[in-house]
């Protein structure tokens, strides 16, 4: 075989979807440099070792294909495509072939081992293509698993589905699946299209049968409260179909209001499938709504419940982060979908956050970016923004509201804003069109059903605005209802409490829960879990007999992983970066904020990191304020002069 030097570099086809994409004789004859420059333009925070990696491992994949190309003569039109990112997430595939009637997943290890993880890795990457790309899974089109390890000799396992293979027989492997005889590589091109991934219509249809059949356990339905909020939406983005316009509806409500499930809701309608424009490859989108959240714990624990469904619950739950880096990289990328939900959009990130968070120095805030890749969408859009109240915890979330009246006037289209009354100041100030419904806020909070007005103790707490004296009314209220508020300084006690409240009821939730930014309470016996390790959807989800699970009363979880969360029971171990001092809050004693990350008001964010800690129990909060923290025997006074039982 003639080899073919490489001076078009038009013959790397790579996009915003991968580092490396071309056929097979061009992938032989390009350079190492070449390819490893593609990679590391694609993957801009490419580590020493991932670099060291791929000049490891594109050698040999590149002899082998080129072996592969000089005996099969319709390898010409095969493709080599490296560094693809997955249709629904972050991560990457180390390599794709596309040959007749296949499409090869290759995970490249280098280490000499098997190793079951690296398996189950690439073989996950397998279902999700055939879950979510359109040109897999097909009749004449089989999506398989090969782990190459080019670092072993010998030992091979072979499989209909999943192979794992060494270098010196991965030419053999691709022989067995090339099927020239019966079918057609899918074309590079076309495979790398943006618009070829979304959901499959079996896979909608089945999260869609999932989501009514089955009510998630920690997101409860409350469809008699949130009837009215939405016919509204609906209405709404009915009407922004009919006329082509691009709407921002707000949804605001008190914690537990019922804001996510709404958002849930909307997500999965099938009336949606009627409204959608066609995509650049002129089909529907399959998913044309899609919920949207910055707070991982919550995507986490809902892929979590929702993944029995199928496609790793990710149908129509994704993270914000990856969202916005997958539609910022490139202008001409369209989502496949006419709504996009924003939940909990009053801690939407703004542009200094931004910058930091995606190493971008021209990013913007997430907002005005939510309203660009809006008006990418062909016909009419929808940025349904969820909104709740005093939330905010993280470093860039303290703009608000502004955020979004900046957006909606820097858009390259007249927008219309649709949302609670109390919230049209904020867009007249920018001239931005508004129509307030006061069906969009949520007031009645159903998460504490035995607890009408507990969003309003922890604010008070926590705010200072009221005396211990008329808290401990307010506290006698929400204990006539039904609402447990209790108090120990023996952490030992309190557990034992909550194993025995729930030891016949395995399926209540009941967990620990601490500040992220205490600094003491390792000492006292409960440290912050790592973030490497910690999984929030086994901590939420998972029995009792699970190490993962709640139920154990040992790993804590954080505002961050609790906030748009809920417990039966929640036991908040207060620690010594929020105390009273002559009487007035001090977060002194906090961790201190990275210097690249500034902070408008540390104090305000410890006030809503509490009160999202005392708001996360249905039926109660026991706080155990630490025996021994001598700096915290004041606010042990405050609580139960504010209306704490203490426990005997």
């Amino acid at each position: 075989m003639i080899k073919m030097k490489m001076t078009d570099r038009s013959e790397n086809l790579a996009n915003d979807c991968c580092g490396w994409a071309s056929r097979l004789p061009v992938f032989e004859a390009a350079t190492l440099d070449e390819i490893v420059n593609s990679l590391s333009a694609f993957v801009s925070d490419a580590t020493p070792e991932q670099i060291r990696a791929w000049r490891a491992s594109v050698p040999p994949l590149k002899g082998e294909c080129g072996k592969f190309s000089g005996e099969q003569p319709k390898a010409v039109q095969y493709g080599a495509i490296l560094e693809y990112r997955m249709p629904d997430g972050p991560h990457r595939v180390d390599a794709i072939l596309l040959i007749s009637g296949a499409v090869l997943v290759l995970e490249l290890k280098g280490d000499g081992n098997w190793q079951p993880e690296h398996m189950e890795q690439a073989a996950d990457y397998a279902r999700r293509l055939y879950w979510y790309h359109s040109l897999c899974g097909g009749q004449n089109i089989r999506v398989h698993t090969i782990l190459v390890s080019y670092g072993r000799r010998g030992d091979e396992l072979f499989g209909e589905w999943h192979t794992r293979t060494n270098l010196e027989n991965l030419l053999d492997v691709i022989r067995r699946f090339d099927r020239p005889a019966e079918a057609s590589p899918i074309p590079i091109a076309d495979f790398i299209a943006p618009e070829q991934c979304q959901p499959s219509p079996s896979l909608v249809q089945a999260a869609r049968r999932f989501f009514a059949d089955h009510a998630l356990p920690h997101i409860k339905r409350i469809d008699d409260i949130t009837d009215a909020a939405m016919q509204r939406i609906v209405g709404e983005i009915r009407e922004a179909h009919a006329s082509k316009r691009r709407k921002l509806i707000l949804l605001s409500g008190v914690p537990g209001a019922g804001k996510t499930y709404v958002g849930l809701k909307i997500a999965h309608e099938s009336f949606l499938d009627d409204l959608a424009e066609p995509m650049a490859n002129g089909e529907k989108p399959t998913a044309p709504a899609i919920f949207l959240s910055g707070n991982g714990p919550l995507v986490e624990v809902l892929q979590y419940e929702l993944k029995r469904a199928g496609g790793g619950g990710r149908v129509f739950v994704r993270g914000i982060k990856e969202f916005v880096e997958r539609y910022t990289k490139k202008r001409s990328q369209v989502p496949p979908h006419h709504v996009l939900i924003f939940d909990e959009a009053q801690r939407a990130w703004d542009a200094q956050k931004v910058r930091i968070s995606h190493k971008d120095d021209h990013a913007s805030s997430e907002p005005e970016a939510f309203v660009k890749f809006a008006e990418r969408i062909p016909g009419w859009s929808v940025v349904l923004g969820l909104i709740g109240e005093g939330q905010e915890i993280h470093v860039g979330e303290e703009s608000g509201m502004n955020l979004w009246a900046d957006a909606a006037s820097k858009g390259d289209e007249d927008w219309v804003v649709v949302g609670p009354s109390r919230f049209g100041q904020f867009f007249a100030e920018k001239g931005i069109a508004f129509h307030g419904h006061d069906e969009l806020h949520l007031a009645q909070s159903v998460r504490f059903n035995f607890a009408a007005g507990l969003s309003n103790w922890a604010a008070d707490l926590v705010g200072g605005g009221k005396a211990p004296q008329e808290l401990a009314q307010i506290a006698m209220g929400l204990k006539a209802q039904g609402y447990q508020l209790r108090i120990t300084r023996n952490l030992a006690q309190a557990k034992d409490f909550l194993w025995a409240k729930y030891r016949e009821l395995p399926d209540a939730r009941f967990g620990l829960l601490i500040s992220s930014r205490d600094k003491e309470l390792g000492d006292y016996g409960v440290a912050q879990s790592s973030s490497r390790f910690f999984r929030s959807g086994p901590w939420y989800a998972d029995p009792e007999s699970s190490p993962s699970s709640c139920r154990r009363l040992q790993e804590p979880v954080t505002e961050f992983a609790a906030q748009g969360l809920e417990l039966d029971h929640a036991l908040l171990v207060w620690g010594g970066d929020f105390v009273l001092e002559g009487g007035q809050w001090s977060d002194a004693a906090a961790k201190k904020y990275r210097s690249t990350s500034p902070v408008k008001d540390s104090l305000q964010l410890r006030r809503n990191a509490y009160r999202v800690l005392l708001t996360r129990g249905r039926e109660g909060v026991l706080i155990c304020v630490p025996e021994g923290m001598k700096q915290l025997d004041h606010l042990f006074t405050y609580l139960v002069e504010s209306g704490c039982d203490v426990m005997s």
